[in-house]
Order: structure tokens, then C-alpha cells, then sequence
């Protein structure tokens, strides 16, 4: 498990951790299609937005980012909260052709 400020950085490939950690796009795909049995997919993992996480499909098990609310004021004040930087992550891998399934 990993939280959201250890996102180093997202592209078309994947996302990279600050520890050295990729999370390969196309490596997800591969492993969703070989275990659910569906092609043509691009689909890299889940997402829970009432958990506030994403599950990526990577192998030999999956990794699972979490997003942390920061209490009540600090939300309150922020530019950007919690839920926005949720969507902002899920916003930047539709970007870049992908989805993940809602869990919620």
C-alpha cells in the first residue's frame, strides 16, 4: 500500500513512485485481461472512491494507493481536497487512454 503523496509522476506509460516503484499501464491491461478472460480492454485497475483508493492490476499482486483526508479544517481551506485529488488522478489516466472500474 502506498499513500498519494508518494506519486512521483504520470504518464502515458504509468506512474512512478517516489521509491523507484512503476506501476506499468500496459502491464495492467495484460494481467486484467489474462485473469478476467476479456480482450480489447484498457482497464489498469479500481478505484472506491468511499475508501479512497485505486487498485492497480500489477503483478505478482496488486498495489493500491490511498488517498488520506487531512481533517475537516485543513479540507476546508484547501485548494484542492481530497476528492478533487482523487479525481485529478483518475482524471490523468482517462487522459492517457485508460479506466478503472468504480468500486463504490
Amino acid at each position: 500500500m502506498y499513500w498519494e503523496y508518494e506519486i512521483a509522476q504520470v504518464s502515458n506509460k504509468g506512474i512512478m513512485l517516489k521509491n523507484g516503484t512503476f506501476i506499468d499501464f500496459y502491464a495492467c491491461v495484460e494481467n486484467f485481461s489474462r485473469e478476467y478472460g476479456k480482450t480489447n480492454t484498457n482497464c489498469v485497475g479500481e478505484r472506491n472512491i468511499t475508501r479512497l483508493n485505486f487498485t492497480f492490476y500489477t503483478s505478482p499482486k496488486p498495489i493500491v494507493i490511498m488517498f488520506q483526508k487531512k481533517g475537516k479544517l485543513v479540507e476546508f481551506f484547501s485548494k484542492v481536497n481530497t476528492y478533487q485529488r482523487f479525481h485529478n488522478l483518475q482524471k490523468e489516466i482517462i487522459q492517457y487512454g485508460y479506466k478503472t472500474y468504480d468500486m463504490s
